[in-house]
């Protein structure tokens, strides 16, 4: 039976696509009318990604033969946008674009379009990632600035949190093997480099299939199984340590890493180290995540593998700055760089104690020009010991004269092998009237200095020097020290705690907790894809609070 005349059917079929593209237009309208506050609409109306466009343009080849591309790039960078703000993954983007109508409005797809999936969306992402990492977060940045000009900007909080890595840890001989397989990947040009591998033990290092399971395994066999892949990687890393291609040359040396942080080579022996390095691989899969410990959290270690992430928000609590490291970057290496990176640095840094040391101020007095004044507490040394600290001792204006808390002084000085500072050595001879007795058993007590027991350790012999390390930068904790006991420096401690609600909405709410991708250029481009999500939700909400 026929439902609509022929002239009709002849009109629809000649005009379907504007047909289409009207009917979506009224309804996106209709949409539109009914979710004004939405934060997609709002956006909408407020956010100007011209900027980004003009930086990203370069995607898409810009002359030649080819077609008008479907997925353009001011809709593909909508569509990032959108699945950063409600933390989807690609796949999940994929979903939403294809079941949320105001998701596809915004985005630029009218209603019969088709969308892109979740590998065109990865292709951009991973684009974007090494040529544009910073377009987002600096372009929404500055809009936000604009938009409130008054914005206490001035005083700054910085911290850190942790991104848990994308990828499973692995145990040495795991990491090893799996690293040997990626080495031998990048290793395949020409004939002639597999002939070094002629005679190579491939038992030794990739074991026999079906190999049995290390949970099954005596000591003894978990020993002989550790010894064998040791040995054969340290063999294939020595035949192909000629490589030049630099992939190669980061799996020889990934290699290379594992085995000096985990085991220890004696001969033809492998021992485990009791000890591992700082920066320990992980895992073969993300080599760039190391573990990050950060001490105790309701009585468990708090230990995370992946990365530490460094932010910085104004007073008003917008972020200004974010930085990914690696998981075991200390805190404090981390903090000038929140200053360096910024084109207008804060008149001041509120940190926790892990800024409290010399050297980080001063490395901030540097990064901002002098400008930006560092405030955080100070290292308590005292609470480590009973004895004496450093800062029980004074120093000369000029620096050349240390004088103990008893007022003895001294000009003997050598430079730190460990620090950045002088060792100042307190002889015997100041310390005792008289000749130092040779034993302690048959001293008289009572020419000793009476702050003997304050100044050195336990069962110290008389004839022992007292040591005492003064840093370069001890200028800066003797101002800090000066400047913590302020009534400013009390209301700086009160400002602190808003980065921990910063922080606490990074990773509830913009997909900051786990990273997505593996590496730290993955990391940081998701960590300022989080500032961003973040800005632009506080933004909107200010927005609606001044109208």
């Amino acid at each position: 039976m026929q439902i609509l005349p022929d002239f009709l059917t002849k009109i629809i079929e000649e005009h379907d696509e504007i047909i289409a593209e009207h009917y979506s237009n009224e309804l996106y309208q209709s949409l539109l009318r009914k979710n004004r506050r939405h934060l997609l609409v709002r956006l909408a109306k407020k956010l100007d990604l011209t900027p980004i466009e003009k930086s990203c343009q370069r995607y898409h080849h810009q002359s030649g033969p080819g077609r008008t591309p479907t997925h353009t790039v001011p809709r593909l960078l909508r569509t990032i946008l959108i699945g950063q703000l409600h933390d989807l993954s690609l796949r999940e983007l994929e979903t939403e674009l294809g079941t949320n109508l105001l998701s596809r409005w915004f985005a630029g797809y009218h209603l019969f379009e088709a969308i892109p999936d979740h590998s065109t969306l990865g292709r951009f992402e991973g684009w974007l990632i090494v040529h544009q990492p910073r377009i987002y977060f600096e372009t929404i940045l500055a809009q936000v600035r604009q938009d409130f000009p008054d914005a206490k900007t001035d005083t700054q909080i910085g911290d850190t949190y942790a991104m848990e890595a994308d990828a499973d840890t692995h145990g040495v001989v795991e990491m090893l093997r799996k690293l040997s397989i990626r080495l031998l990947e990048s290793s395949h040009e020409t004939n002639a480099e597999f002939s070094l591998l002629r005679g190579f033990d491939w038992v030794a290092l990739f074991g026999v299939f079906p190999e049995k399971h290390p949970g099954r395994m005596s000591n003894k066999e978990k020993a002989e199984r550790l010894q064998n892949t040791v040995l054969a990687a340290q063999n294939l890393h020595k035949r192909l340590s000629h490589k030049s291609k630099p992939e190669a040359q980061l799996w020889l040396t990934y290699i290379h890493k594992v085995i000096h942080d985990y085991v220890e080579i004696e001969i033809e022996k492998v021992t485990p180290r009791e000890k591992r390095g700082s920066y320990a691989l992980g895992s073969a899969t993300d080599p760039e995540a190391t573990f990050r410990n950060h001490g105790e959290r309701d009585g468990e270690e708090d230990i995370t593998f992946g990365y530490n992430i460094q932010v910085a928000a104004s007073e008003d609590g917008i972020i200004t700055e974010t930085i990914a490291y690696t998981g075991a970057k200390p805190d404090q290496s981390g903090v000038a760089d929140l200053v360096a990176e910024q084109e207008e640095p804060p008149d001041k840094l509120i940190y926790d104690a892990a800024a409290g040391r010399g050297k980080t101020r001063h490395d901030v007095q540097e990064a901002s020009g002098g400008k930006t004044k560092l405030s955080a507490p100070l290292i308590e040394y005292e609470k480590r010991t009973d004895i004496f600290s450093p800062r029980d001792f004074t120093l000369s204006e000029d620096g050349r004269m240390l004088t103990c808390p008893a007022h003895q002084q001294t000009s003997i000085a050598y430079r730190s092998g460990s620090g950045d500072g002088r060792n100042f050595r307190f002889y015997p001879l100041l310390c005792w009237q008289g000749e130092p007795p040779t034993r302690m058993k048959n001293a008289d007590l009572s020419k000793r200095c009476p702050l003997w027991e304050q100044c050195r350790k336990k069962k110290t012999g008389p004839r022992a020097m007292r040591q005492v390390f003064i840093s370069d930068y001890r200028s800066f904790l003797d101002k800090a020290e000066t400047y913590n006991r302020s009534d400013e420096y009390k209301k700086d401690k009160r400002l602190r705690q808003r980065i921990e609600r910063i922080i606490a909405e990074l990773v509830r709410y913009n997909g900051a907790r786990r990273a997505r991708r593996r590496g730290l250029a993955a990391a940081d481009w998701q960590a300022l894809m989080s500032a961003s999500a973040y800005n632009l939700k506080w933004w909107m909400r200010r927005v609606e609070m001044a109208a």
